[in-house]
């Protein structure tokens, strides 16, 4: 694998960029001002054998008229007989900016570290066009196209590499009732070494207006790896959410 270098995107260049870009006020987001959710999710098991998982989730959203501002941060935590088996940290932040009723453009910065995977790390920034593709009053689907640029780590070497990447990405929300809940967040960011795949599909029930009950399943898949290393990674999860404004 060759070592290519590139000088990196920075936010304050990509926001700049985005905010250049005229508006039209025809879209809404779903509800302008801060909306954030903290995900807390543990298991333990004794006995033949003794196990520990543990995750924690944290997303913030801030909506305005014409911008909306995503950020991300999640964390997982999987111990087995007293040894560390799974051990992942990903933290994001999106930008997008609204460009008519059902389009917008978007900046995003994204970073992966997985203990456990064929790289000490994945980080990527990238910009494209996103699009509603479906607005009602039960279902609501973004789907969104861009590119940018990817840098990681190789484990077993220790090298670092870049390259430019295409990214796809869906993000779907269907309110079965008025209390329960099923998204789908599916991204793809591939190019000429590697295809990275992550697909998060969840069920929430809301117990009041504050706490919710969510079961999520977790796909993580590279095309490319070493010997050994396995390409698939799945994570199921049952987490207690907390909202706050």
């Amino acid at each position: 694998m060759r070592v290519r270098s590139c000088r990196p995107v920075r936010l304050s260049l990509v926001s700049l960029i985005l905010a250049s870009i005229p508006v039209s006020q025809g879209m809404a987001w779903e509800a302008e001002g801060w909306q954030s959710t903290i995900e807390l999710g543990a298991s333990k098991t004794t006995g033949n054998t003794e196990s520990t998982n543990a995750s924690a989730r944290f997303r913030a959203d801030h909506t305005t008229v014409d911008w909306r501002n995503q950020i991300r941060l999640d964390a997982f935590f999987q111990e087995e007989d007293d040894e560390t088996t799974g051990e992942r940290y990903v933290a994001g932040y999106q930008a997008d900016r609204k460009l008519g009723e059902h389009d917008y453009v978007f900046g995003a910065l994204r970073y992966e570290r997985d203990r456990f995977s064929n790289f000490d790390y994945q980080g990527s920034a990238t910009v494209g066009y996103g699009r509603r593709l479906i607005d009602s009053e039960r279902v609501q689907l973004d789907g969104e196209i861009g590119a940018g640029m990817r840098q990681v780590r190789i484990r077993a070497t220790g090298e670092t590499d870049s390259e430019p990447v295409g990214r796809l990405a869906g993000n779907i929300r269907w309110d079965i009732s008025d209390t329960a809940h099923l998204t789908d967040e599916l991204l793809i960011l591939t190019g000429s070494d590697n295809t990275e795949v992550e697909n998060i599909l969840a069920l929430t029930a809301d117990l009041s207006s504050r706490l919710a009950l969510r079961t999520s399943f977790t796909v993580k898949h590279n095309t490319d790896v070493e010997p050994g290393v396995d390409k698939t990674d799945t994570i199921t999860d049952v987490s207690l959410v907390y909202r706050f404004r």
